[in-house]
């Protein structure tokens, strides 16, 4: 059995998109988590007496929406939890 060289400039440039797709849903996170945070003491301050629970649920929204968005990021060819077929897979399967 051989095995199969990958080239190292393929390895690095892998190893750079995955930070990429990091660097951009941790910053995802971050800004969605404070939009929350912010619209719930807001929405806490005006309409609920200053309770807590507006500003734990839109928090969670906020982190609810960046982690689906950070899914489409580092799994970008499923759509709404659907897989779709590789395209190698239906040029085989038409044949």
């Amino acid at each position: 059995m051989a095995v199969e060289k990958i080239p190292s400039e393929d390895i690095v440039n892998k190893k750079a998109s995955v930070d990429t797709n990091f660097d951009q849903a941790t910053a995802n996170l971050l800004v969605k988590a404070g939009l929350g945070l912010s619209i719930g003491v807001v929405a806490s301050a005006l309409l609920f007496k200053r309770r807590m629970w507006p500003v734990t649920f839109f928090t969670g929204a906020g982190v609810g929406a960046a982690y689906a968005d950070a899914q489409r990021i580092f799994d970008s060819v499923s759509t709404l939890g659907l897989p779709v077929k590789n395209a190698g897979t239906q040029a085989k399967d038409s044949a």
